[in-house]
């Protein structure tokens, strides 16, 4: 098996990626679950990258798809609508608790204004 620059130098960048979020995680940075799932992904491209006509055949057959190109393209389209749908969540939720915490604060702010 002859390697390709990019199977060098993926691998590389994923395993600086890797001892980042490692680094994230024992400082208190971040949670296990987002480390875990950062470790998870990385290892799949380290994966991905040394044998890419493996994964794609299998993704194709797995959903029925006749060239593991598409299949690798509709499967990447896939994970970012997923991804994206997650963000709107989290937009979504972090604009519900701001709205609550400005309704908090100009209650508070009200409640001592009329105590003076």
């Amino acid at each position: 098996m002859q390697l390709e620059l990019y199977q060098i130098i993926v691998p590389l960048v994923s395993i600086v990626f890797i001892s980042s979020l490692l680094q994230r995680f024992w400082a208190g940075k971040s949670g296990w679950q987002e480390a875990m799932v950062g470790v998870f992904f990385w290892v799949a491209v380290i994966f991905f990258a040394f044998f890419p006509d493996l994964i794609s055949q299998t993704i194709a057959e797995v959903f029925g798809i006749k060239s593991n190109i598409n299949a690798v393209i509709f499967f990447c389209l896939g994970l970012i609508f997923f991804f994206q749908y997650k963000l709107f969540l989290l937009f979504k939720q972090q604009q519900s608790a701001l709205t609550a915490l400005t309704r908090r604060l100009a209650l508070d702010e009200e409640e001592k204004q009329k105590g003076q």
